[in-house]
């Protein structure tokens, strides 16, 4: 079986609190079957697609699609522009489609060849439920809305859209009084989860922190800028929740220096900026002997969030997924049959060969791509 070239399209849809592109990539052969990825950086899609045609033409075509390792080492390897956003996304993309195109080579799914199952459902927390900037009365409302909707963990950011490097008196009060509303809304049992956007600086995040510890948050995400290992560690030794942090780091080196430095306790790289099925499993392998959880972050469509769960099925130290699909319009689900459906807050796994997902272009062409300024994309 050889490769015989690539196909993109690029869709939209939003939720509440941001607007969504997502670039989906089939990988094609000399033998009918093609393998799904996805490439989306939530920014300058066109551009990606631009690059995934161009390292299509230029390597992929003619090769054989089993050997995903040697391409990816290849493809990053051979590239003077290696790392950050723009080429580690479109690495993650291809990576993805190679992975799917093996599962259904050989008729197993994903995680069969990543080790096998370690679970068969997946814990997923929901994100995109929430009005931001919202008063504590109104996202207390919304939490009761989602565990009604069966969710036992959900994630927001508290502090507004406008604070950075620190906060004003009357902020982190509104801000501390969201956290405690929602606390009380969904009692004890449902697991809260805080979001920074790496907006504070040491000092800020360490105060907020400590005000938020009565409130038993399971993480404080990206309290610090995330690219900053000394500042994060100072967070984490300095307030008593879980710190975690990724989303928006690339390739499996900066998560070693977290892990090295014991600044984290959950890492979060993204399915389609970090590197793909590959890396993922390799920052794993990493943050495993030193008892570092795993939380891959996700604003992905269908096959970066499904791609995450077989990754998630086969990982021992596996902690949660997050999971926005539910709080899309509705089209979100039907562009790929195959997407499971949260219940009691989780997935269960894919039985099918490959993702286990089928594309509907139809559906693709009726949700073009919208043009977006930062601040529609959300973050």
């Amino acid at each position: 079986m050889k490769i015989t070239g690539i196909k993109t399209n690029i869709f939209s849809s939003q939720h509440r609190n941001a607007k969504r592109n997502w670039l989906v990539l089939r990988l094609q052969t000399d033998e009918g079957i093609e393998g799904i990825g996805e490439a989306s950086m939530l920014s300058y899609d066109p551009l990606v697609a631009s690059l995934l045609e161009a390292w299509t033409d230029h390597y992929l075509v003619g090769k054989d699609p089993m050997a995903h390792e040697l391409h990816w080492m290849r493809m990053h390897q051979d590239n003077a522009d290696r790392g950050g956003r723009l080429f580690s996304t479109a690495l993650s993309g291809i990576d993805i489609a190679l992975w799917d195109l093996k599962g259904k080579a050989l008729g197993v799914p994903v995680y069969q060849l990543l080790g096998g199952p370690i679970r068969d459902r997946i814990r997923v927390y929901a994100n995109g439920w929430y009005t931001n900037p919202g008063s504590p009365e109104q996202n207390a409302e919304e939490a009761l809305r989602v565990v009604e909707m069966g969710y036992t963990a959900m994630k927001f950011d508290p502090f507004g859209q406008h604070n950075y490097y620190t906060i004003s008196p009357e902020e982190a009060q509104l801000a501390e009084d969201r956290v405690a509303a929602v606390r009380e809304a969904v009692g004890p049992n449902v697991e809260i989860l805080v979001e920074v956007h790496a907006k504070f600086n040491v000092h800020t995040a360490i105060h907020l922190g400590q005000r938020l510890e009565k409130y038993r948050p399971f993480w404080f995400e990206e309290p610090v800028s995330q690219e900053n290992v000394g500042e994060m560690a100072q967070v984490r030794q300095h307030v008593n929740i879980p710190i975690a942090t990724g989303e928006r780091l690339y390739l499996k080196f900066p998560f070693y220096e977290l892990v090295k430095a014991d600044a984290v306790d959950i890492l979060q790289p993204d399915m389609c900026n970090a590197g793909g099925i590959t890396e993922l499993k390799k920052i794993a392998a990493i943050a495993e002997p030193r008892h570092v959880l795993m939380a891959p972050h996700n604003t992905n469509s269908a096959v970066g969030t499904v791609a995450s769960f077989h990754l998630d099925a086969a990982t021992p130290n596996f902690l949660i997924q997050e999971y926005h699909a539910e709080f899309y319009e509705p089209h979100y689900f039907e562009v790929f049959d195959g997407l499971p459906r949260q219940k009691d807050g989780y997935v269960d796994i894919p039985t099918s060969p490959g993702l286990g997902l089928t594309f509907n272009e139809d559906v693709v062409n009726a949700h073009p791509y919208l043009p977006l300024t930062p601040g529609e994309r959300g973050i």
